[in-house]
């Protein structure tokens, strides 16, 4: 047999449950003893109620529609026939005749010296020495009007108080003991049988394995407070799955990409002496910057890899200017700048990495002798070339990871990329919460990067 463990949800409720009807059956029988003991009088009036109730509905009426008879339960018939000077009750008419009594003592009762008077509803009377606790209803009924008297000794009340009170504890705590217990079983079977879909379910999470993260977990019998933890649930491994499907690619495609330069470089130093000591030199050249783009692509994926902060975009975009005018400066391109103030939220390193990535692939495929354009607003930035541009088939591949285009455009700088520049200016972009896409300038191609949402602002 499983225990349960301490903090088990089923344990929690079934003893707040316990303890909530152990509670309400403790203060329910504390304000029935107060009130049988110390205010008599409640307990009288309601005992009085309720026994005219049912003697009413027991009067038997005549085809002249007077009462003829009274037919209630037996106890009640006994209590009056054994106990008639401490339990009364008369019918009388207005006239203060008595129609129907529980004695044989034909008066109706009332006040020493006093008339039947209807309107004196709850009064007290000294009969035989004993104390009387008289009561007059009207009977609620169509036909002629008649009244109900009804009267209590003080030695019975003191009596059945007495005896209610003993009787009441002991029944109460009996009763008490007994619910807890058919309650406890009741709400133990219940709560075991709500929870079970969570137990299949916990057990489905427990085999959920990088093997099998198709897997999720069903809502089916799932109490409806649950469902949205076992939906959330869900979608995070779905999250997990297409991250790990996306890393298992990345690893894959980096491996494929390394392999052939690393093939290349192994077979010139095959070679021995080989002259072709500029390729080789090319080839290192080629991996690192491929490595080095995927170490950034990698830190770009990460939301928590971002510092945000006031950032001069002026500033960045002169500085990345500066690093890559040597580069310009080889491929014959001159960069023409048109910058207005612009102040934004952004992880400024990360931005270098975005702006330069821009220029390089500018460079890359612009003509000799052109130039290239850099736009800055309050909106956006954009960078122009003047090369072939991009044909409408290829612009939905450009920020894909190694995606080369087709086309060459600065002799050797139109070759050699890695793919993966295009690639890690998406993600910067996506994780400041800005769009950047791709236009065919004809002739050229312009990128476009647009502060819609600037995280933080």
């Amino acid at each position: 047999m499983n225990r349960m463990p301490r903090n088990s949800l089923t344990v929690r409720l079934l003893a707040a449950t316990a303890l909530a009807l152990l509670m309400t059956t403790t203060v329910v029988g504390a304000l029935s003893y107060v009130v049988v003991t110390h205010y008599p009088g409640v307990w009288l009036e309601a005992d009085f109620v309720s026994t005219a109730e049912e003697v009413a509905d027991g009067l038997i009426f005549d085809a002249a529609d007077r009462p003829i008879a009274l037919k209630i339960h037996p106890g009640l018939t006994s209590a009056y026939e054994a106990l008639h000077n401490d339990m009364l009750y008369r019918v009388v008419d207005p006239d203060g005749n008595v129609l129907l009594a529980a004695d044989a003592n034909a008066k109706p009762l009332a006040p020493h010296g006093e008339a039947f008077d209807p309107a004196l509803t709850r009064f007290d009377l000294m009969r035989d020495g004993n104390l009387l606790h008289v009561a007059t209803f009207p009977l609620d009924r169509p036909g002629p009007i008649y009244f109900l008297q009804l009267a209590r000794s003080e030695r019975f009340q003191q009596a059945m108080t007495g005896l209610e009170s003993s009787t009441a504890h002991e029944a109460g705590l009996t009763a008490t003991l007994a619910a807890l217990l058919i309650f406890s079983a009741i709400v133990f079977y219940t709560i075991r049988r709500v929870l079970k879909p969570l137990h299949t379910a916990s057990e489905a999470a427990a085999h959920i394995t990088p093997g099998n993260r198709h897997t999720r977990l069903s809502t089916e019998g799932m109490p409806s407070e649950l469902v949205p933890l076992i939906t959330a649930l869900n979608q995070a491994l779905e999250r997990l799955s297409v991250g790990y499907a996306v890393q298992q690619e990345f690893l894959a495609t980096a491996a494929h990409e390394l392999k052939t330069p690393l093939a290349l470089m192994r077979g010139t130093v095959e070679l021995g002496n080989s002259p072709d000591r500029t390729t080789l030199l090319a080839d290192i050249d080629g991996m690192s910057r491929q490595v080095q783009q995927l170490l950034q692509l990698a830190e770009c994926s990460e939301s928590q890899n971002y510092t945000m902060g006031q950032t001069d975009m002026v500033g960045v975009v002169a500085d990345a200017t500066a690093k890559l005018s040597r580069l310009a400066t080889n491929a014959h391109v001159v960069m023409h700048t048109t910058l207005a103030p612009c102040v934004i939220s952004a992880d400024r390193a990360a931005l270098f990495i975005l702006l330069r990535n821009l220029l390089e692939n500018a460079v890359r495929f612009a003509p000799r002798g052109s130039a290239i354009d850099i736009v800055l607003n309050a909106q956006g930035l954009s960078v122009r070339d003047y090369g072939v541009g991009i044909s409408a088939q290829d612009i939905a591949m450009v920020f894909k990871r190694y995606w080369r285009g087709s086309e060459s455009g600065n002799g050797e700088f139109g070759t050699g990329g890695s793919g993966l520049g295009l690639a890690i200016c998406l993600q910067i972009a996506q994780a400041h919460g800005w769009t950047i896409s791709v236009h065919d300038a004809e002739p050229g191609a312009r990128f476009q990067v647009d502060f819609l949402q600037p995280r933080g602002a």
